[in-house]
């Protein structure tokens, strides 16, 4: 491979090996309920019978950050991914973010079609709409 070409492929490295963690995310490797397990072995540590509707707004609360951070974390890679490939002489331009915003919208709704192929998962479009 060309110098140059691995040179415009580095700074992507990041943001392909992150939507590959979030890809295997969606697979049965990783089931929906894990979230809900660990929420509840915590909270037993401390409290000794969680009554079942606080168990269930911390399995919402606890899934919903980890997508919203997740996510997250894909639009901060795919920012300095688009920087370093679209270079320009200001420190920031709207066209980092939009395109960065533009991928991480892409990944999630093509997260969610994958989720609809899954036995263990459910896809829903409101999970788009939350990251």
């Amino acid at each position: 491979m060309p110098a140059s070409f691995l040179r415009r492929l580095l700074p992507w490295l990041p943001t392909l090996l992150w939507l590959s963690v979030l890809a295997s995310f969606s697979t049965d490797v990783f089931p929906p309920n894990t979230p809900a397990r660990s929420c509840g072995r915590s909270f037993t540590r401390f409290i000794a019978e969680l009554p079942s509707g606080n168990f269930k707004r911390c399995n919402f609360l606890v899934r919903k950050a980890a997508h919203f951070g997740s996510y997250g974390i894909l639009g901060v890679f795919a920012f300095y991914s688009w920087r370093a490939s679209l270079p320009a002489r200001p420190r920031w331009t709207l066209r980092w973010s939009g395109l960065a915003l533009l991928l991480t919208l892409a990944a999630a709704a093509l997260d969610e079609f994958h989720q609809s192929f899954v036995s263990s998962r459910t896809a829903s479009p409101r999970d788009v709409m939350l990251i």
